[in-house]
């Protein structure tokens, strides 16, 4: 969690696609600002850029995101990279809580809401971390979707069907 605005400085983003998908990330010289994945070209990333960091200088650099791309690429490959990439983004100590919990739930694994409550020291709070999960802004990187509903797949940024593909993909079962 970073104490420092995300907006006092450079943000650089890029724009990229793998496989199917369109994906978007930033990042700042502290850590990863934005993570977003879609199935088609999105026009709403900058938008929300922007809207998370009115006074930063943009600056469209692939070079700056390298790292951060070779390890969405090789998940969305199917493989398992090693994510300890720091984060640059401003959350409330509970989202911190939840978001580290998420993080801790093994690739190819799901966790309840009620679990990741449990996990992030506040056992009542399932519908909470449902509504912190929903504000996630570094898909994969904090993978949100393996946090499950009890009774089915609960909800997702990004969508349902991108929760499913991202589920069948660490499983293994690329079936859409």
């Amino acid at each position: 969690m970073n104490s420092e605005p995300v907006n006092a400085y450079t943000i650089y983003y890029w724009e990229f696609q793998c496989g199917e998908l369109s994906v978007h990330v930033a990042s700042s010289h502290i850590g990863a600002v934005m993570v977003k994945l879609y199935f088609e070209k999105e026009n709403s990333f900058m938008t929300e850029l922007i809207s998370s960091a009115p006074n930063a200088e943009l600056i469209e650099d692939r070079t700056h995101n390298e790292g951060l791309i070779g390890i969405i690429e090789a998940y969305l490959k199917g493989n398992n990279p090693a994510i300890n990439v720091p984060w640059d983004i401003n959350v409330t100590p509970f989202m911190y809580n939840v978001y580290r919990s998420a993080c801790a739930i093994p690739y190819g694994e799901t966790k309840t809401y009620k679990d990741v409550a449990f996990m992030a020291g506040a056992p009542k709070g399932a519908r909470a971390v449902g509504q912190a999960l929903k504000k996630n802004p570094l898909v994969i990187l904090i993978p949100c979707h393996r946090v499950v509903a009890v009774n089915g797949l609960g909800g997702f940024n990004a969508g349902i069907n991108m929760k499913r593909y991202l589920l069948n993909l660490e499983q293994n079962r690329m079936l859409f």
